[in-house]
């Protein structure tokens, strides 16, 4: 291929890198700006996290509450609210992975019931967890309020630049 041809594509590659960036701001819009700690959520009378929008995402206190019972109180500083949940289109129809740190996959698990182990025991767990409709269908169903969905770029688009061939 000619350096003619690499270069006159070079605008198009940069003008849809742009595109894609953008639509996914725009549909991502909706989720937090920073998450909170459970711990911090716990103490407020009306707890609530700024999306990126700077719209308000009212996180319900009894959900909060429900939440407590499960994480014990040394890890309520570590599980980040609300939880943010991805859909990877990348990875098929209906695969979703949790966003953040382990604390709040193993948190994820142990609300699914999937794991019998205890929080000091979540480092066993390093593995990516998929989770699929049914089971973000339950998430939803008990913690509503404290889930937020949002949109992943496909893999095959996240190296997707303006010097590939």
């Amino acid at each position: 291929m000619s350096n003619a041809m690499i270069n006159s594509k070079a605008p198009f590659d940069r003008t849809f890198d742009a595109l894609m960036s953008r639509e996914l701001q725009r549909i991502n819009a909706h989720l937090p700006k920073q998450r909170r700690a459970l711990s911090e959520l716990l103490k407020l009378s009306n707890p609530t996290v700024e999306a990126v929008d700077a719209s308000t995402i009212l996180l319900k206190s009894s959900e909060l509450n429900a939440l407590a019972e499960i994480v014990p109180a040394e890890y309520r500083d570590r599980v980040k609210l609300p939880f943010i949940i991805v859909r990877r289109m990348d990875l098929g129809r209906s695969v979703y992975t949790i966003s953040g740190d382990l604390v709040e996959d193993f948190t994820v698990q142990k609300i699914l019931g999937n794991t019998t182990d205890d929080f000091h025991e979540l480092y066993k767990h390093k593995e990516l967890t998929f989770l699929y409709r049914p089971q973000l269908t339950e998430l939803l169903n008990q913690f509503h309020s404290l889930i937020v969905i949002g949109f992943g770029i496909p893999t095959e688009l996240k190296n997707y630049g303006p010097s590939r061939d």
